[in-house]
This record gives C-alpha cells, structure tokens and sequence, in this order.
C-alpha cells in the first residue's frame, strides 16, 4: 500500500494534521490562559541594595588586595574567602529571622478570588494572639478566611493542613479559638466598613516566613575581585521588599556589632582579671625587693657599690695614715720612755700631726735647750739645774702621758678603720651575689610591670573599640525598586502559550500511541512488534466479500492474496496456509474465508478447512453451504466417513469447497496430532490448487501448534481497536523460536478514518 511508503515524520506530521482540531482547541486554551494569566498576575518588581564589606587589616586584607590585583588572583580567589564566609552570614537563617520577626511578615492579609491584592501596612485587618510567643513554636500555617457583612457582623473559618481548626461568628473584636491558641482579629484605621468584604488572613510561624524568604532573597558576590555583596529579591510590594532587604542589612549590621561587643566585654573581662592579678604579683614583688633592700642595706648597688669602693679607698689612706701615725707616737713614747733619753731632744721631723703632741713636745724640747744653755753657763750641783731637771722630768712626764693619750686614740682609731675596712672589703665581695639575687627579682618586677602596662594598653583599646559602633557593613546603596516589573514577562508567556499549544497535542497524541494497548492501523502496530505487519483489510458490512460492490476491503483481501503469492514465490499450486490469531474476535474466520474465496475468483480449486474444532465459526455460516453439516474433519481423520463425502462444495463460487470442523468432542488436539490428518492433508493438497485451514486462537488452545509445521505459511490475524500489543509477544516468540519460518501480518478491521 501507498502508505507504507511514507517516512515515519511525513506520517507523524499527516497524523497531526488529522488532528488540526485538537492543536486548534489547545492554542486557544493555552493562549486564554496565558491572557487570563497576564491579567489576574500581581506585576513583581525587583528590589536591589548593595553592601561593602569592610575587612579587618589585620585578617589578611592587604595580603587579599595584593593578591587580588595579580593577574590570577580572582581564578586564585584570594581574599574573598572573608567576603564568602560574610555571605553565608547574612543570608543565615537567624539574620533573615530576624527581619521576620521585625516586620511581621509571618502575617499577610489579602482579598480577592483570582487577582488578589496584597495588603502590607496596610492592612484592613489586624491579628493578634493570646500566647505571645506563638510565632516562635507555630509549626503549620493558619489560613483564617473572613467575611465581613454590612452590618460588620464577621465570620471567621480557620484552616490548617486543609482541616477546620476554629471558626467564629460576632462583631469586631473577633475571638477566635483554635486547637493552636487564642487570636484577636480586629480592624485598623484601613478598614472601611461601609461595603460588605472577604479577606484571607495567614498567621504562620517565625520559622516557616523565615524559609519562604530565604528562597527569595539572592545574595551574591558582586565580584571576584571585589568586597560587594548584592542582594535582590522579587516582590509584588515594593515598600515589602526595600524594608526587608534594609531589615536584613541591618540586622546583619546589629549581629556584627553585638559579635564586636560581645568580644570586647569578655576580652575586657579577662584583661581586668589579669590586671588585677598583676597588680597583687607587682605589690607582692614590690614587697619583695624592699625587704632585700632592707635586709641587704640597699639603695642603688650601682652607685652603692660606686660609693663603697670610693670610700675603701679613702679607708685605705686613712688607716695608712692611722698606722703611721701610730708607728711615729710608738717611736716618740718609747724614745721618751728610754732612760738614756732622759734629756734628750724628741726628734720633730717623724712627722706627726697632732696639734697638741707637737706644741707639747716644742715646749718639752725648749725647755732641754734651756737646761742645755743653763749647764753650759753653771756647773752641775747648781740649785738651778736641779730645779731645771726637776721641771724637765715633770714635763716629760707630761709629754708622755699626752703621747700615750694619743697613741691610745690613734690605736681606736686605727682599730676602727681597719673594721671599716673589713666591712667594705665584705661589701665588696658580696655585691656580685646581691647583684644577680637582685637583679632576678628586678627582672620579675620588670616582666609583670611591663605586662601590666600592655594589658592597661589593650584594656583602653579595647574599651574604645566597645564605644564605637562601627558596623561590618557599609551601605553603597540602601534597597531601591526597578521602574519595570520583571514578572510577569508577557513575550515570554506568549511564547510559552504558543510552545504549550503546540507540545502539549503532540505529548498528547503521543503519548497516546505510546502507552495505548490497542492500535488502530497496520503502522502503530509495526511501532511495537518486530514482526513484520504486510497487510490491513478495512471494515466491511458483510461476513463474504466479492459480492460486487466492490469495496475497500475487497481491494485488501487482493492485496493480502498477492503478498501470499510473493510469499511462497509466486507458486501457490497445492500448498496449504493457515490462519489463525491470538484470542479469540479478532477475524480470522472472516480472512480465511474472503482469502479462499479470492483465490478461487482466480479460478484455482481451493479448499477451506475449518481446523477449530472447539470452537466452529467457519461451518455454521450459510453463505458457504447449505444444508445439516454433521460430519467433517474429525469424521475423516477418525476413519469413520470418507473424505470426499463430507467435502461440501460452496454455494458463493463453484471453484471454493468447504471441510467442515464435523463432530468433536474433547480430542481436538489429539486429532490434529494425528498421523491420519497429516495424510489427509497430503491427499488434499493434491487434489486442490490451494487450501486454507481456519485455525484456532493461540491464546486458548493448543490445536493449532502441529498445523505450523504441515503447511507453508501462516497467517497472524490481529484486529485494530480490539487486540492488546502486549499479547503479540507470544507469536514474536515463535517466530523467534523457529517454529514458524514464513508468515505473514494481517490487521483486520481498520477504520476508514485510521488510515494511514
């Protein structure tokens, strides 16, 4: 047929244009939804705001810039991990639930059916309830929907997870009670009451806004290359979405500031309880080395020692001076005491220097040189010098105890020099060890001291740091809307009209074919078996064919009759084909029938077997022979009648005989087994140019499985609209299988309109 001819889109494409209808009912659908869609959509506007992020110097940010002004730094993403690390904090659940809870955007009011209006500080209506922190823990959102009479009578029903929660009926305030809590719905300054109204009110949880917004809200990374965060967000009120993104800046802004002030107040506390620490390890330090000081008669040992050693060596001057001195007044009171010095002069030039020994011994020695001159004038015996020796002995005397006077304070002295002497020269040895001992401590007062003045430092920085607020985020521009909704995009709904209008007849029609378990031509059917489909015969009015109108199907039942003869090579002199189905309906006792008869139309002598012993269609129809049919098939293969004599020749064309099925019982397959019916097929295939054998269904019976084997070809008969696709499995399996190795298709009963 010309139809198999066509390529698989041209057949698509004139199975679409079958359907013009159906693209015509779906793009007038589709476009009216989409105007329908343009017309009821709240335009959506979007909201912008830009931020700085200022990063701390001492986290990298000069190294960051650095980098980032390489020619890979961006690829590297260097100094933008701080800027990552700020994104995820502002885009955080808690900042983000934060501007919920500021704005109340867990409540919204709204009125309408299908274009609703949105209220947002305006709102008509206001709710309010009992537990206060029911937003905090409120799980499901309530739906409250609310109409408001002339009279202001309102009617409250409250909905959760699509059940009725609480409803109630009275004049404003309303108290409406539900399995959730208590709530108060009264009217703001917004309301008018002089019309009658229906709003939807929705009181939802922190924690379920909070979600919505975080997947509206998009916060990015401006740049690579750059500290930027942009934020943006889609809304139908653009006063929502500036105050939200300026709520979310500033919360974020007010988290950083805390997260500041936080760390200054510990970082405060601990250097105050370290400073305190300090101060008793300095006090007790401190104690430490004024006792060493005391103990050690300290002041400076640098200068001390400076001092000591200055003064050791003046001690050693005046001890030299001490022994001398003490050397010479030794020397003058023995040179006194010596009787043979009795008168003599006491040496003047040892050197002594003390006033009262010196003017003692000048007097001691003028008045000797007086004696000296009075014995050079007078002779000894003289009164005279008898006095003068008595008064030179009393002042000897004299002399000497004033000498031994001397002698005993030059002795103390010397004596203490000398313990001095000790003592410095102990100083002196000692200072080493008071040194190190003291520079320890001093090293340990130095260390606490000088931490203590950083910790002072630190405490007055952090104390500057904690009186300043200066927030993480710098504001390159607060939330501001476009001038131009961005939703809906009306070319882009157009276009998702007219793509819907024309995919969706195509899924459809597809589809359709796809999932369908009947078909209703030969080429859906070829679709979904690997058998090869070579014939279709159309609906016809009438069980017998040929009867001269001349129909559609008649013209199918010639084509089937020559692709037989292409079949078994254009030789059709006695062979035999069968024909036979899956289940039972599908015509294969009407193509049996109509294939005999064509061929005897050709005028060959052609017999048609009625093989379906169980089930008789083919015998009981008048048009083939007239008259009881009590005997057949089972009759000649049983030996009970002869063959000839139970033949019946047709009453429709003189060239077509009949062999009825004839009396069975229950051993139908047992008969067709039988080695009797294989002969009698040899004897007619002899007699008869051509011989067709009705067969029963495959599906239910067995009896036809030997017959596959004794003929030449075999004809599957399949029956559009009615036949499942998946039943064909089983003869695709016998042709798999060898059991079958010539057959041919048939799709019995198409429709005129199902024509490819």
């Amino acid at each position: 047929m010309n139809s198999y001819k066509q390529s698989g889109i041209v057949s698509l494409l004139i199975d679409y244009v079958k359907n013009w209808k159906l693209f015509a009912i779906s793009l007038v659908v589709c476009v009216g939804l989409a105007g329908l869609y343009l017309i009821v959509k709240n335009p959506e506007f979007k909201v912008n705001a830009n931020v700085l992020i200022k990063e701390d110097s001492k986290s990298g940010g000069l190294a960051a810039s650095m980098m980032k002004s390489m020619p890979f730094g961006d690829v590297l993403s260097v100094g933008g991990s701080v800027v990552d690390d700020e994104i995820e904090v502002i885009s955080s659940y808690s900042i983000l639930r934060g501007a919920v809870k500021e704005l109340g955007l867990n409540v919204s009011c709204s009125k309408g059916f299908l274009k609703k209006k949105n209220y947002y500080k305006d709102s008509p209506l206001s709710i309010i309830p009992k537990i206060a922190d029911m937003a905090d823990t409120l799980r499901y959102a309530i739906e409250m929907k609310i109409s408001i009479s002339k009279e202001g009578i309102a009617k409250v029903k409250a909905y959760s997870m699509d059940e009725l929660v609480g409803e109630a009926k009275s004049a404003f305030p309303v108290n409406l009670t539900t399995v959730f809590g208590n709530f108060t719905i009264d009217t703001t300054s917004f309301f008018d009451a002089s019309k009658s109204r229906k709003y939807e009110l929705l009181y939802g949880g922190y924690g379920s806004a909070t979600e919505a917004l975080m997947r509206n809200v998009d916060i990015s990374l401006a740049s690579k290359k750059a500290n930027v965060i942009n934020l943006t967000m889609e809304d139908e009120i653009p006063e929502r979405g500036k105050d939200i993104l300026n709520s979310i800046i500033s919360h974020y802004n007010s988290y950083g500031i805390e997260e500041k002030n936080l760390v200054s107040e510990r970082t405060a506390v601990f250097l105050q309880q370290r400073i305190d620490i300090l101060e008793k390890d300095l006090t007790s330090i401190e104690k430490t080395v004024e006792r060493y000081k005391e103990d050690n008669q300290l002041t400076d040992i640098e200068s001390e020692a400076k001092i000591i050693l200055d003064r050791s060596s003046d001690f050693k001057e005046r001890l030299i001076s001490a022994e001398t001195q003490f050397s010479v007044i030794s020397i003058i009171e023995d040179f006194l005491e010596a009787p043979e010095n009795k008168y003599a002069v006491v040496p003047m030039s040892l050197g002594i220097e003390e006033e009262s020994a010196v003017e003692s011994l000048l007097a001691y020695n003028e008045l000797l040189m007086e004696r000296l001159k009075l014995l050079r004038s007078t002779k000894p015996g003289n009164p005279m010098i008898e006095s003068m020796n008595e008064q030179v002995d009393a002042t000897r005397q004299s002399v000497l105890m004033t000498i031994q006077s001397i002698k005993r304070g030059i002795e103390y002295a010397r004596n203490d020099l000398r313990d001095q002497e000790k003592y410095f020269m102990d100083r002196i040895k000692g200072m080493p060890k008071q040194e190190r001992e003291y520079i320890e401590i001093k090293r340990q007062q130095e260390i606490k001291q000088a931490l203590y003045l950083y910790l002072l430092q630190q405490q007055e920085d952090n104390a500057l740091k904690l009186a300043m607020e200066n927030p993480k985020a710098q504001i390159i521009d607060n939330a501001y809307v476009n001038s131009r909704p961005v939703k809906p995009m009306k070319l882009l709904v157009a276009a998702a009209a007219l793509l819907f209008a024309v995919m969706l007849p195509v899924f459809y029609l597809y589809g359709r074919k796809m999932l369908a378990r009947k078909f209703q031509n030969a080429h859906q059917l070829q679709s979904t078996t690997s058998m090869a489909v070579m014939a279709e015969i159309h609906s016809a009015n009438a069980e017998m064919l040929f009867n001269g109108s001349d129909s559609e199907a008649d013209e199918d039942v010639r084509t089937l009759r020559s692709i037989i003869f292409r079949a078994l090579g254009n030789d059709v002199e006695h062979k035999a084909a069968l024909v036979t189905s899956i289940k039972k309906g599908e015509g294969k006792t009407f193509v049996a029938t109509n294939l005999a008869l064509s061929m005897a139309l050709l005028g060959k002598k052609v017999l048609l077997v009625d093989a379906n012993l169980r089930n008789s269609a083919l015998s009981s129809m008048a048009a083939l022979s007239e008259g009881k049919l009590d005997a057949g098939l089972a009759q000649a293969v049983l030996g009970e009648r002869m063959t000839q004599g139970v033949i019946r020749q047709s009453s429709v064309n003189p060239n077509l005989y009949v062999l009825p099925a004839g009396l069975v019982e229950s051993n139908a397959s047992e008969l067709l087994l039988n080695s009797n019916f294989s002969a009698l097929l040899n004897e007619l295939k002899s007699v008869y140019d051509f011989i067709v054998i009705d067969t029963a269904d495959l599906y239910d019976y067995s009896d036809t499985m030997p017959l596959f084997a004794l003929t030449e070809l075999a004809v599957f008969v399949t029956r559009a609209n009615f036949s499942d696709k998946g039943s064909l499995d089983y003869a695709e399996t016998l042709v798999e299988q060898h059991v079958i190795s010539n057959y041919i298709y048939v799709v019995n009963d198409v429709k005129p309109e199902a024509k490819r």
